[in-house]
């Protein structure tokens, strides 16, 4: 069976990008304050998840979701996978930050110790978010491997497709 090339997912590959980019990447800005910080590191956590599911579907959530970060993010974050991992499902699960503290607008305190934990600051966070998703993306368009992969990802029923629908108003 021949792999899958780029033209055969192209409106699929291009839809998923404009949307990504859309909402994450054109979103989390607007969070990178003292009120929206928060919420801006679960918005980044929940793209990394996104992207990973598209880069190895066949690897379970915390799998792909450690890899992606390793294999895409810059260095100082990729090395921090497994803090990353559980950070994620700290946040999503239980409203805490486990091994890191968050800040905002203090670039120069990033991944800095701080006691037990490590600095996070919002927009560093954000800006690896950035470099990942534009190397994943560039990589996609060169390896068959991750275009099969992108496609599998996508005609999975949870894969995460941009879905359209029509919605009625009743009366």
């Amino acid at each position: 069976m021949d792999s899958p090339t780029l033209d055969a997912i192209g409106k699929d590959f291009d839809d998923f990008r404009f949307h990504f980019d859309s909402m994450y990447l054109g979103g989390i800005p607007r969070l990178l304050d003292e009120t929206g910080a928060f919420l801006s590191f679960l918005c980044v956590v929940t793209a990394i998840d996104t992207l990973a599911g598209g880069w190895a579907p066949a690897l379970g959530s915390g799998g792909r979701f450690k890899g992606f970060v390793q294999a895409y993010f810059p260095v100082g974050l990729r090395e921090r996978s497994e803090d990353l991992w559980r950070f994620r499902n700290l946040m999503i699960h239980a409203f805490n930050p486990g091994p890191f503290a968050l800040v905002c607008h203090q670039s120069r305190l990033h991944l800095s110790p701080q006691g037990e934990v490590t600095i996070l600051n919002a927009e560093d966070f954000y800006a690896g978010l950035l470099c990942a998703s534009s190397e994943y993306f560039k990589s996609v368009k060169g390896d068959s491997k991750l275009i099969a992969n992108f496609k599998r990802r996508m005609e999975q029923k949870d894969g995460g497709a941009p879905q359209q629908f029509t919605v009625v108003r009743g009366n």
